[in-house]
């Protein structure tokens, strides 16, 4: 049986969702078998970038290379795959989007004349199209397995926009934010991360990025006037949209 050819491409992200990978492919054989890794610079001295199969890109496109990178993967993927919020929704290095450049840069870097970043910071999907999105900080490795069986072996996804809330119902896990009044985003939050946080008492601080399907302008003004209520100021929220939500984020204003 011919293997898939995958390409693994890192851009600017912290290469927890390629481990997530590496784990993923480790555990399921049936996926091991079935795929023949043709470019992986983070990890192999491998960077064939012909007749891909499945692309998998982690991490938000911040220079002029990354985007160039990722328009010549396009074209030569036959199936392409954000993984994690910083492809899906640009990551907490959206965080300095609206500060001054230089002053970042100086702050950051040892030799800041070396560094060429672009001024915004981008999603996957701003620059190029996008087959699918799997969010999360890092991705589910079982959801990433789930589709890539499918997208390799047969089959397609049937996508499931559910948020956090969602999850917490369904392994019985109190609300904490309506039990112990500690703020959560899991109301606006998209599912797939198994309620981690709510699971240990914490609130969801929306690291699997802004649920879309359900949540708008209007929604999240009025959900961001009932965490205010339970102690999270709209300094907190802003900045936690900010740094896991910034496309989604973006795209709901220009709506407004």
């Amino acid at each position: 049986m011919r293997r898939a050819a995958v390409a693994i491409v890192k851009l600017t992200s912290c290469s927890g969702c390629i481990n997530e990978f590496l784990y993923t492919i480790a555990s399921y054989p049936e996926l091991l078998r079935s795929v023949s890794i043709v470019h992986a610079t983070e990890f192999q001295d491998l960077n064939t970038l012909e007749d891909i199969d499945v692309a998998l890109v982690e991490g938000s496109v911040v220079t002029q290379h990354q985007e160039e990178l990722v328009k010549e993967v396009r074209s030569r993927a036959r199936t392409l795959i954000a993984i994690g919020t910083c492809a899906t929704f640009g990551g907490i290095q959206a965080g300095r989007v609206g500060e001054d450049l230089r002053k970042v840069i100086l702050a950051s870097y040892p030799n800041p004349d070396f560094i060429s970043a672009l001024p915004d910071v981008k999603s996957l999907d701003r620059v190029v199209k996008v087959d699918f999105n799997l969010s999360g900080c890092p991705v589910n490795g079982d959801a990433l397995a789930r589709l890539l069986v499918k997208v390799i072996l047969g089959g397609s996804e049937v996508p499931i926009a559910e948020s956090v809330c969602s999850e917490c119902k369904r392994v019985g896990v109190l609300c904490v934010m309506v039990s112990r009044g500690v703020p959560c985003l899991g109301p606006v939050t998209l599912g797939g991360c198994g309620a981690i946080c709510p699971r240990f008492g914490r609130g969801c601080y929306g690291c699997y990025g802004l649920n879309t399907t359900v949540v708008d302008g209007e929604r999240l003004a009025r959900f961001s006037e009932v965490l205010e209520k339970v102690g999270m100021g709209r300094g907190d929220l802003e900045a936690f949209l900010k740094y896991f939500s910034f496309s989604a984020l973006t795209k709901i204003r220009v709506r407004e």
